[in-house]
This record gives C-alpha cells, sequence and structure tokens, in this order.
C-alpha cells in the first residue's frame, strides 16, 4: 500500500502540471511529429491482495489521434478470495494454514485514443486483448513453519500450484506528459480481465486485476 500511495502522489503530480500547461499553452498542440513510443512502467496493484508490477512497452501512431501499442510485464501478487478458500479448506483438513497467491506474467496488444484537449499532455484511453501465464503458487504452514505438502499427504493441482495460459483483456487510461522533444512521463490505470479456463480448472473464476502506473518513456 505504501507504493500504491507513491504511485498516486506520482500521477496526481502530473495531472496538476497538465493543469497548468492548459492554462499556459506553453505548446502548440500537434507540434510532435513523433510516430514511435517506448515506455518502461512500475506499479502497484491492488484488489484482494496488493503488490507490484513491472512492464514495458513500445507502440506506434496513426493520424495524430490513433495509436497501437505492445506491452509485456509482471504482476508479482494478484490472489483472490477464491484462490484463498480453496487454499484453505485443504489446509484445515490436515491442521495447517495456507498462504495462496497467483503470479502473472502478460503479453497485450491494445489501441489508443488520444482526443486533442488543448493540453501539453497527451490523454489517452486503450483497450486491447493478450495472453495471462498464470503461476498458482500455496505454502502450507504448521505452527507458522512452512512445510513440504507431501509430508501432509497434500497433492494440489494446477489450480492451487501451477500455471496456465489464460486470454486477457486490457482497458485503461492515462496521460503522457512531454519532459522534452524526446522524454515523456507517462501516468495511467490499467484494469485486466484474466478469464477462467474451466477445460483445464473445474469452476475455475477469473481474475480482475488492478494496475496504477508510473513510466518513463521515449518519442521518435
Amino acid at each position: 500500500m505504501r507504493v500504491a500511495r507513491v504511485v498516486s502522489f506520482v500521477l496526481i503530480g502530473i495531472v496538476a502540471s497538465a493543469v497548468r500547461s492548459q492554462a499556459q499553452m506553453a505548446a502548440p498542440v500537434g507540434a510532435d511529429s513523433s510516430k514511435f513510443f517506448a515506455a518502461f512502467d512500475v506499479a502497484a496493484t491492488f484488489g484482494h491482495q496488493s503488490s507490484g508490477a513491472f512492464s514495458g512497452e513500445v507502440g506506434m501512431g496513426f493520424a495524430r489521434t490513433f495509436a497501437v501499442s505492445i506491452e509485456v510485464g509482471q504482476m508479482k501478487n494478484v490472489g483472490t478470495q477464491e484462490l484463498d478458500n480453496k487454499a484453505q479448506s485443504i489446509a484445515t483438513s490436515v491442521g495447517a494454514t495456507a498462504s495462496s497467491r497467483y503470479r502473472v506474467n502478460f503479453f497485450d496488444v491494445a489501441a489508443r485514443y488520444m482526443p486533442e484537449m488543448g493540453w501539453k499532455a497527451k490523454t489517452y484511453v486503450m483497450a486491447g486483448f493478450g495472453v495471462a501465464k498464470v503461476f498458482a503458487e500455496t505454502d502450507l504452514a504448521v505452527n507458522g513453519t512452512t512445510v513440504p505438502p507431501e509430508s501432509l499427504g497434500v497433492q494440489f493441482g494446477n489450480d492451487l500450484n501451477g500455471s496456465l495460459n489464460k486470454p486477457m483483456f486490457v482497458l485503461g487510461g492515462g496521460a503522457m506528459y512531454p519532459i522534452n522533444n524526446t522524454i515523456f512521463v507517462d501516468g495511467s490505470y490499467r484494469y485486466g480481465r484474466i478469464f477462467p479456463d474451466t477445460a483445464e480448472i473445474e469452476n475455475d473464476h477469473g481474475i480482475n486485476t488492478n494496475r496504477l502506473q508510473i513510466g518513463i518513456g521515449v518519442k521518435f
């Protein structure tokens, strides 16, 4: 949560700077002729679990107000209540406690719409689809000491300890604030929906992810 507060403060600063730029009109809209961009982002993830994430993305603009981007990254912990309940149910049956989480590597391709707002910052909304490799990880502990599941007669399936590729939908928005003609700061929010795979896991549930992120990028 400390990471989330830091990222939030930075995003607020970017929005405030954009508002000042709108009032000052320091640079003419449309003066930037850069077609490509690339950025590296760090994020706070939040929801049922809070953790961190990082990602990199590259993109190409079309007709001043549209762009496509490719993003790859990792979210450290996007565990769900369903995962916790399932893990704890097994742990209770053998006199243990459980700690469970999802770690996600992801890839997505998105379309961006960047309306002309008259601000120095380039605001955008985006939506896309991709693939998430979801790693389920569960630990069992007895009297506060982590023990191998096998020592308690437990054999986890893919739902609690394994990995699966699942489709993912991404939706978000943000603002790219220029530091100079080449470098920009990008503050954004990204929602991701990882769809269930009931063919591999019975009664599988989808995973909702939230990222509040800040990045540094270049235009070329």
